[in-house]
């Protein structure tokens, strides 16, 4: 209850809580205008004044108050002398799995535009954490979904952080109430409907009747085993080999694709795709080029070595006649700019196969040159060709042809996989 905490020990539980944020850092709070999101940005702006804070508000346009909450978000931030970013999620809500497609728009938006000083706060307390334990014991997780939210992760270039995971609900109850926070109250917070919500109000509080510790021993357990993967994680920055992995036992391959993947900014596919995505993974002939879906990512391998990546869907090939110089946007990713002194039409082009380069001193076949160099094909596939007539005259920024025809080229890259 509310009221079993007095106001002075929650103040200090959260002091404790943001004490250690660092002021050359830029801290963007991930604000839903409910109860927890609005105490850690009140706390934040009084706490902890000489922060630089960035305030974030997604609107998933899937409750007929959501326009009305973000009102009330901007009105909160300007009370306390902030302004709110406000993010409208574009794409098409689902008829299933929702919690999970909010959660994946929503942390996407929160990482874009962050730079290596960037981090993203949220708001995730005591009870969350216990929560979370308790439904992916439910559905038979490991060590690492046992371990479950860190307090630290990667977020696209930045960081995210989750100040308030030793705290407990009471705590940000009572200090909502000690300063008299207005705050959004989202109806599907008490539907049964969700798992999360049947625990928290069905079987947690059952638990802490019986056992009044369960909370804290259960998000302190989730601590221990959570260190208990950290020597894993000490590998997890280097390359995935598939010669190295063949090598490991399942359960040690397991948890270094895990740990690895959450390093690189993605959520691990479910436990029962584990034994296909190694079958594909590990024992495809070594020119095949396999390639492991999941909601968010998919894995893929070129010779010895698997990637991760943002699911890249259909790539459509391209074919522009274009003038003799110019500059434009190429969709793979950034924009190409281009100046041929020549008579011949020139266009800009996606591999299609079968393209020469005159390079070295002969003509030397694209593919072969892609091949000597390791260039995965799914990368061959987004760079852009400068052609004049029937001569190609440069591949992306990785060649250029021996040419006596004078011309400029240059693609400057967006983000890359």
């Amino acid at each position: 209850m509310p009221g079993t905490v007095s106001s002075a020990k929650a103040e200090a539980a959260l002091r404790a809580a943001l004490a250690a944020l660092n002021a050359d850092l830029i801290y963007r709070v991930a604000y839903s205008g409910g109860r927890d999101s609005s105490v850690l940005l009140h706390a934040l702006s009084r706490l902890r004044p000489e922060l630089a804070l960035e305030v974030m508000h997604v609107n998933h346009a899937i409750h007929p108050d959501a326009a009305a909450w973000a009102e009330h978000g901007r009105a909160f931030c300007a009370h306390l002398g902030l302004t709110l970013d406000v993010q409208q999620v574009c794409t098409p809500a689902p008829t299933a799995n929702l919690e999970a497609w909010a959660r994946e728009q929503r942390y996407a938006l929160l990482a874009d535009g962050l730079t290596a000083k960037h981090v993203v706060l949220t708001a995730h307390h005591r009870d969350d954490q216990v929560e979370t334990v308790l439904l992916n014991l439910l559905r038979g997780s490991g060590v690492d979904g046992l371990s479950a939210m860190p307090a630290t992760r990667p977020l696209g270039v930045g960081q995210l952080q989750r100040p308030l995971l030793d705290v407990d609900a009471q705590c940000i109850a009572a200090y909502a109430e000690a300063h008299q926070l207005s705050f959004v109250d989202d109806p599907s917070n008490a539907s049964m409907q969700h798992d999360r919500n049947f625990l928290r109000h069905q079987i947690v509080p059952r638990l802490l009747q019986r056992f009044p510790q369960a909370a804290a021993n259960i998000a302190r357990s989730a601590g221990l085993l959570s260190q208990q993967r950290q020597p894993v994680s000490g590998h997890a920055d280097a390359p995935l080999l598939v010669s190295e992995l063949r090598e490991q036992a399942p359960a040690v391959r397991n948890q270094l694709l895990r740990v690895w993947l959450r390093n690189q900014g993605f959520a691990p596919p479910r436990f029962r795709m584990l034994d296909d995505l190694w079958r594909q993974m590990l024992s495809a002939a070594p020119d095949a080029q396999p390639v492991v879906r999941w909601p968010g990512a998919e894995l893929r391998r070129y010779r010895d070595h698997i990637f991760v990546m943002a699911p890249l869907g259909e790539r459509p090939v391209l074919d522009w006649p274009v003038a003799h110089a110019g500059s434009r946007v190429w969709p793979a990713g950034g924009r190409v700019h281009w100046s041929v002194e020549t008579q011949a039409p020139v266009r800009i082009a996606s591999p299609q196969g079968g393209e020469m380069l005159r390079f070295g001193g002969m003509q030397r076949r694209l593919k072969n040159l892609y091949q000597q160099a390791g260039v995965p094909p799914w990368q061959r596939a987004r760079d852009p060709l400068l052609w004049a007539g029937d001569e190609l005259l440069a591949v992306g920024n990785r060649w250029r042809a021996e040419t006596g025809l004078v011309f400029e080229w240059s693609w400057e890259l967006g983000e890359i996989e």
